[in-house]
């Protein structure tokens, strides 16, 4: 096993670092928002559709987020440490392929200027790291991305 650590580029995200943390801190919330999205068709062009038909069921906690994968069980992710407004920590629940941490580091750069770093660490054997390392690098920018791309003043704004 070695170490495997991956580090997205610095975004910029165009909400007060309140109303991103108050989201990112909450997998509740993060439930709500993924199921409006669904319901509003607004998964295209985000490969949603090849990952929702894989996924059976989901499940969202203040703290977790509970996934059963065709064929693999459930998983879960689990925040581990949360430290407001500038850290979310991430981790799996034991029951994933491998161990990993995922951290969200964000910081204020002004009122409507938050800038997000997302660092994913995982304990990987040579195959895996082989496999998957180009995979997690790809999708931990797509999450990056995305993440950025919310309007997380609106959701605030509208008591989300």
């Amino acid at each position: 096993m070695s170490t495997t650590k991956i580090t997205s580029e610095i975004l910029k995200i165009e909400s007060p670092i309140r109303d991103v943390y108050a989201l990112l801190s909450d997998f509740s919330r993060i439930g709500r928002l993924v199921e409006m999205t669904k319901q509003m068709g607004m998964t295209n062009g985000l490969e949603m559709d090849k990952i929702s038909e894989k996924i059976e069921s989901t499940r969202f906690t203040e703290d977790a987020c509970y996934i059963t994968l065709k064929g693999m069980g459930e998983l879960a992710v689990k925040i581990v440490e949360k430290e407001e407004p500038k850290l979310i920590k991430l981790g799996g629940d034991g029951a994933t392929p491998f161990e990993f941490n995922l951290w969200i580091q964000l910081l204020e750069n002004g009122p409507y200027d938050t800038r997000m770093k997302i660092t994913f660490q995982g304990e990987l054997n040579m195959v895996m790291k082989m496999m998957l390392k180009g995979k997690l690098e790809k999708g931990i920018n797509q999450l990056g991305e995305g993440l950025a791309k919310i309007p997380y003043s609106l959701l605030s704004n509208s008591g989300f």
